[in-house]
């Protein structure tokens, strides 16, 4: 319609010019949001004898984008390793085992990355595990000697939790924010102690925040809802990793080179409005063939009598809802460490270990147990203790003989504990659902501290050896005496009796 007023002005009458004036307005419009939007016109009807050739030019493209974020990845270390190597050297030369084994690990990230471009997303988070074997090796290399390094140690020792971001799935760039935190924790010591008598440290910081910042950068970009896995024809991510990336697959290569080229994207502009438009005149738009629902059939009416529309209905509301993919909790971790005279207990789970009891034997007093993000798992410390903590574990029942300091608990849902022997403490914070038994002989000595936890219980032995359980108040009565200027609180009459 545009075109013919446009060939013929003479059939623009004072009846019709408002109409063609607000078509140009229309028009204006939708090229000022084409050209935000950053949408081109569309391109001039190619010859029918070139179609071929076109759709045979399009498959190296598309096969070559398929590891984009692989090069991206390149791109990222080449920026930023060499520059933290430099400050290594810079610093001290027994700093260049940081540089090694932090370029080792992220160089094995690399090839993790160009095996998912040709593989499928595994349905199990256990076929990643022999990818953080190269992660392990290198961060064992890192000495653990205590001089005026040992903050660097630490700092470059926390990013190598980074690398489990290619578990996390959506949104690795939030997994990456906490540990970056964990990382400048050490960083800003070196920096408060360093901010003036040594630049060289600084610059150790800065290179290391460097290598952090760009890995979200990355993330960001590439992999924002999780690893970018290749979405069709991909293989097993076992067969991509042992092989190169030369040797595709033949059959998927032969499958992307007979797929017909993607039809290009219409623009905008008042052609291609009209043009859908005109589809609905001729029956050849979207709608056409779908039947007409009467007001019998709309369920929302009165009219609604029924019939077929009830059965779709039932339908949708009988179908089952997908499960909630199994949160990942990373390898798992049961180690000593000289530094610190503590046992490190972490991601494990109720099939990590045999009989699904992992045993932690304490041969000194002076030994602290350090649990971490355990789920299901059931741990049993024998031996007398320092301490005991146990940190975002879910669903684990803890043993132990006697504990001199204190039992600490805290982020954790739906525990049970078990003291066989004496425990002067228990501290429960931020805890949902935790039950405690005592022995005869520590119930009359153990006192518990508990804040911003719920559904707490405590059981022991009466004198006839038969338990008794009650719960630890959580709700209490506060009173303001205006005078004193205090406050009087006592335990709700719900836990009276």
């Amino acid at each position: 319609f545009i075109n013919i007023l446009s060939k013929h002005p003479s059939i623009m009458s004072s009846s019709t010019a408002p109409l063609g004036e607000a078509l140009d307005g229309i028009l204006a419009r939708l090229a000022q949001l084409e050209a935000k939007a950053g949408i081109k016109g569309p391109p001039p009807p190619a010859p029918t004898t070139t179609t071929t050739t076109t759709s045979s030019s399009s498959t190296p493209s598309s096969s070559s984008s398929s590891s984009g974020f692989v090069t991206a990845y390149d791109a990222y270390l080449s920026s930023v390793l060499p520059p933290f190597s430099s400050a290594c050297s810079a610093l001290s030369p027994s700093l260049s085992v940081l540089s090694s084994s932090l370029s080792s690990a992220w160089s094995a990230q690399r090839t993790f990355l160009e095996a998912a471009s040709r593989a499928t997303k595994p349905t199990d988070n256990a076929k990643l595990q022999p990818f953080f074997q190269p992660y392990m090796e290198a961060k064992k290399a890192i000495p653990n000697d205590r001089d005026e390094f040992e903050n660097h140690r630490k700092a470059v020792g926390e990013m190598f939790g980074m690398l489990q971001w290619i578990m996390i799935s959506p949104k690795p760039v939030d997994y990456l924010a906490d540990m970056s935190g964990a990382v400048d924790f050490w960083t800003n010591k070196i920096r408060v102690a360093h901010k003036k008598t040594g630049p060289l440290h600084v610059s150790f910081c800065d290179a290391l925040k460097d290598v952090q910042k760009g890995l979200v950068a990355y993330v960001k970009e590439h992999h924002m809802p999780g690893v970018s896995y290749k979405m069709n024809g991909g293989v097993d991510l076992a067969d991509a990793a042992s092989a190169s990336p030369s040797s595709a697959p033949a059959p998927v290569a032969a499958a992307k080179a007979s797929a017909p080229a993607p039809a290009p994207r219409a623009g905008g502009g008042g052609g291609s409005l009209l043009a859908e438009l005109s589809k609905k005149s001729t029956g050849d738009s979207a709608a056409t063939g779908l039947k007409k629902v009467t007001k019998e059939q709309q369920t929302w009416r009165k009219e609604f009598s029924g019939g077929s529309g009830s059965s779709v209905v039932s339908a949708s509301k009988s179908a089952p809802k997908k499960a909630a993919p199994a949160k990942s909790l990373g390898p798992p971790v049961f180690e000593f460490k000289d530094q610190g005279m503590k046992w490190v207990v972490e991601c494990q789970t109720s099939s990590s270990n045999p009989n699904g009891v992992l045993t932690v034997n304490v041969t000194d007093p002076r030994h602290q147990v350090y649990i971490y993000k355990c789920d299901g798992a059931t741990i049993d410390i024998k031996g007398k203790c320092k301490g005991v903590v146990v940190d975002t574990a879910t669903k684990c029942n803890i043993l132990c003989d006697t504990v001199i300091s204190a039992l600490e608990v805290v982020n954790g849902k739906r525990l049970k504990l078990q003291v066989r022997g004496v425990c002067p403490s228990v501290a429960i914070d931020k805890t949902d659902g935790c039950l405690t038994y005592l022995s005869a002989e520590a119930a009359p000595a153990t006192t518990f501290v508990t804040s911003k936890s719920s559904e707490m219980n405590v059981s022991w032995p009466d004198k006839d050896g038969e338990y008794q359980e009650k719960a630890i108040p959580e709700q209490f009565q506060h009173k303001l005496d205006v005078e004193k200027g205090t406050i009087s609180s006592e335990i709700s009459d719900l836990y009276s009796h």
